[in-house]
């Protein structure tokens, strides 16, 4: 810590603190922030962290944490890093290529969560043309400001939090109202999981900011759910030792006012389209959009291969599946046995399946599995044919279980 900007090195966590003393932690030293009606914000400058770092800044409840834990200094998470887990707020997990914002339950390691990159449940908010380097609304190659809003409203005569809503806007930007992603839906065990959060925001949380790598970094930078894809692999080794930096910390009264409305700010699937080639850079980024696909019922939300990916050696995703009342059924990091759910008709994301996607959707895939079964490379044929992958799953729901490679 340098004249107020603090400068992680690489593997480091750093607390705010009302007192330091050098080997020594309690419980009662940190710094604990009210944050329901509140305003966080800050500067960051990303310092050419690039695929595979995380550059973060978040709160957890750790002062409630009587032990210490296996990192004897009372941390705890909502990912039980060392032993122990609370209630977790992350404003910011960052690469100069994507950005994500998340809300999370002590027993939820996956949360509701927003913005840009990577795989597992989350509202996709912006994509690189806005978020990236040289992009027009934030620039990572630059500084940029990070505002998390904590807006309440009342529910049954009580307060309660009504969600998170993240700013992020840049000096010199062409795109003038910079970003804005929303966490404004979240259900954990049956439960509003943003209301259940009101009383650890109102309580105080502890602000941290965090600096690691990994080689498996795909949850945070991998495809994302329209298709892009931030980064094709990961490389620690390139992250800087020293390189991010945050400043110009404040924490202010909430100001403004939301209508309920602006708490879903996500994308609505785009209309029918004609899928393009897309041009993959170097860093493995791509310029795909999510499509809609008419078909049988209405347009059916699509996710987009691009050509040039679906080329890579290796490279084959396991497509989501149509489940019934709207609801897509999304394999983390293409593992069969890790399937979330994201409806997108309403940005809702849950690790549980819906009750109102259960049966129907699950006939239905049924029927899937045995058409695609039964045509599936002709089906491939045609839609590289056509630079555009054809989702299985999908298909069926389309074509009503036929299965005409001419469709």
């Amino acid at each position: 810590v340098t004249e107020g900007v603090i400068a992680p090195d690489l593997g480091g966590r750093a607390y705010f603190s009302q007192w330091c003393t050098a080997g020594v932690f309690d419980a009662d030293m940190y710094l604990v922030v009210p944050l329901l009606g509140k305003t966080v914000q800050f500067t960051v400058d990303l310092g050419g962290a690039g695929c595979g770092c995380n550059v973060a800044f978040y709160f957890t409840a750790m002062q409630t944490n009587p032990n210490a834990g296996a990192c004897a200094d009372h941390y705890c998470d909502a990912n039980d890093v060392c032993g122990a887990r609370c209630d977790e707020v992350d404003v910011m997990e960052a690469n100069s290529k994507v950005f994500r914002s998340t809300l999370h339950r002590s027993q939820d390691n996956v949360g509701g969560s927003v913005g840009y990159g990577g795989t597992g449940p989350h509202t996709q908010t912006w994509t690189r043309n806005e978020y990236g380097p040289g992009s027009s609304c934030i620039d990572t190659n630059k500084p940029f400001e990070v505002k998390a809003h904590f807006p309440t409203h009342e529910v049954n005569n009580k307060t309660v939090l009504q969600g998170m809503m993240i700013d992020l806007s840049q000096d010199g930007a062409s795109c003038e109202d910079g970003l804005t992603a929303t966490v404004g839906w979240y259900k954990f065990g049956g439960d509003d999981a943003i209301v259940a959060l009101t009383q650890a925001l109102r309580k105080g949380m502890v602000p941290m900011v965090s600096y690691w790598s990994s080689k498996e970094m795909g949850w945070l930078d991998g495809r994302d759910i329209n298709g892009e894809l931030p980064c094709a692999a990961d490389t620690p080794d390139s992250c800087p030792l020293r390189g991010p930096k945050f400043s110009n910390f404040s924490v202010q009264n909430f100001t403004g006012w939301l209508h309920a409305s602006t708490m879903n700010l996500s994308p609505k699937p785009k209309k029918t389209a004609k899928a393009v080639d897309d041009d993959v850079d170097a860093d493995g980024g791509s310029t795909a959009t999510a499509v809609g696909r008419s078909g049988v019922g209405g347009a059916v939300p699509v996710l987009v291969q691009p050509s040039g990916v679906a080329a890579m050696a290796g490279d084959r995703l396991l497509e989501p599946v149509q489940l019934a009342g709207g609801w897509l059924q999304v394999y983390q990091n293409d593992d069969p046995s890790k399937a979330y759910f994201f409806n997108p008709g309403t940005s809702q994301t849950t690790w549980d399946r819906p009750a109102e996607a259960t049966d129907g959707g699950r006939r239905q895939q049924a029927g899937a599995e045995t058409c695609c079964n039964d045509c599936a490379g002709a089906l491939h044929q045609v839609s590289l044919a056509n630079h555009e992958l054809v989702l299985c799953a999908e298909l069926m729901y389309a074509l009503a279980n036929t299965c005409s490679p001419e469709l």
